[in-house]
């Protein structure tokens, strides 16, 4: 777990703080790590996170907490056809009228919405409070690891977009 810069530093941090809370957070980092590394990386699907809200996430961060929940980022030399996720990060509910148009122009022939695989993280502040870092990562464990994560946030923190 040493390349995941975030967590070593609120690892560190909470070692000395809050011994407890520390314990909490690797025990379920581990199950996370453990239970994805029967999947190859090249299985794990290609996701694309979409930040439409007010909150500045990291890239390095949003990137650790993807790969921990067992996705892989979409790079710049991914087109559309080859995005098997997509995820907005919007607070706002207003967002849901708007997004038809959107994905039927800016997102039009993308695997992910031919496959009905889009996703909204409603969650206020996602990925900008380090302090929710396991919650961030559950949360994106059960929209990309579906089949081997429930952790109760869907219609809390994170909706599907059915098509």
């Amino acid at each position: 777990m040493d390349h995941l810069k975030h967590y070593t530093a609120l690892a560190d941090n909470l070692a000395s703080t809050n011994p407890q809370a520390h314990e909490t957070l690797e025990e379920e980092i581990n199950i996370l790590i453990h239970k994805l590394k029967f999947i190859p990386m090249e299985s794990r699907p290609v996701v694309l996170i979409q930040n439409l809200s007010t909150s500045q996430i990291e890239p390095d961060y949003l990137e650790e907490i993807l790969a921990v929940a067992g996705g892989r980022k979409a790079g710049l030399e991914n087109d559309l056809a080859e995005i098997d996720i997509l995820i907005f990060i919007q607070e706002s509910p207003d967002f849901l009228s708007k997004l038809p148009t959107l994905l039927s122009t800016q997102y039009q022939g993308s695997k992910a919405v031919e496959n009905n695989q889009v996703y909204i993280i409603q969650k206020p502040a996602f990925g900008s409070q380090r302090s929710d870092y396991l919650q961030d990562i559950e949360i994106l464990a059960e929209i990309v690891q579906s089949k081997y994560f429930i952790y109760g946030h869907e219609g809390n923190h994170w909706m599907k977009f059915e098509l």
